[in-house]
C-alpha cells in the first residue's frame, strides 16, 4: 500500500492542470496541499457555509446548486469534472459558499485552503503566481466554454 503523501504526489503529478510547473515545483506545492476522497453523494459543502478553500478535481464530477425561491428546491447551475476547479472565491473572500457542492460519483480532489495559498504567496511568491497564472487559466477556459455554448443557442 502507497504511503498517503506518496499517493497525494502522483495525483498532483497525473492532474494536468500542474503540468505547467516543474517537477521541483509540484514537490514544493505538495505540503501546502490535502488529498480528499468522497463518495457518490457526499457533500463537500452547503450553500450558506463559510469554508475557505478551493477543490481542484482530478477524478470524478461534481455537482453545484443554488436554492430556489421554492423551499426545498434546488437548481443545477454547474457540474464540473476532471482537472476542474470549483469554489474559487472561497480564497479570495469570506462570503458565505453561494452553492451547495456535491459528488455525483466518487472523487479524488485535491484542497488548498484560504491559508495555504496566502502562505505560498507569502512565502514563495514566485511559485504562487504561477501557481495563480495557472488557476487563472483554467477559469478563463471555463468562460470561454461557457461562451460558446450561450452563442450556440443563438
Amino acid at each position: 500500500m502507497m504511503a498517503a503523501d506518496e499517493q497525494c504526489l502522483q495525483i498532483k503529478r497525473a492532474f494536468r492542470f500542474f503540468h505547467f510547473l516543474e517537477e521541483a515545483d509540484c514537490m514544493q506545492l505538495a505540503e501546502y496541499f490535502e488529498c480528499r476522497c468522497l463518495a457518490a453523494g457526499e457533500e463537500l459543502w452547503r450553500e450558506g457555509e463559510r469554508s475557505h478553500y478551493v477543490a481542484f478535481i482530478v477524478t470524478g464530477r461534481i455537482e453545484t446548486q443554488k436554492e430556489t425561491a421554492f423551499r426545498g428546491k434546488q437548481v443545477v447551475v454547474g457540474v464540473y469534472g476532471q482537472e476542474s476547479l470549483v469554489g474559487i472565491v472561497s480564497i479570495l473572500t469570506d462570503e458565505p459558499r453561494p452553492v451547495t457542492a456535491k459528488a455525483l460519483e466518487a472523487c479524488q480532489l485535491l484542497l488548498l485552503s484560504r491559508a495555504a495559498f496566502d502562505r505560498i504567496n507569502r512565502e514563495e511568491p514566485q511559485l504562487g503566481n504561477r501557481l495563480l497564472k495557472g488557476m487563472l487559466f483554467c477559469l478563463s477556459m471555463r468562460l470561454k466554454q461557457s461562451y460558446e455554448r450561450l452563442a450556440a443557442i443563438f
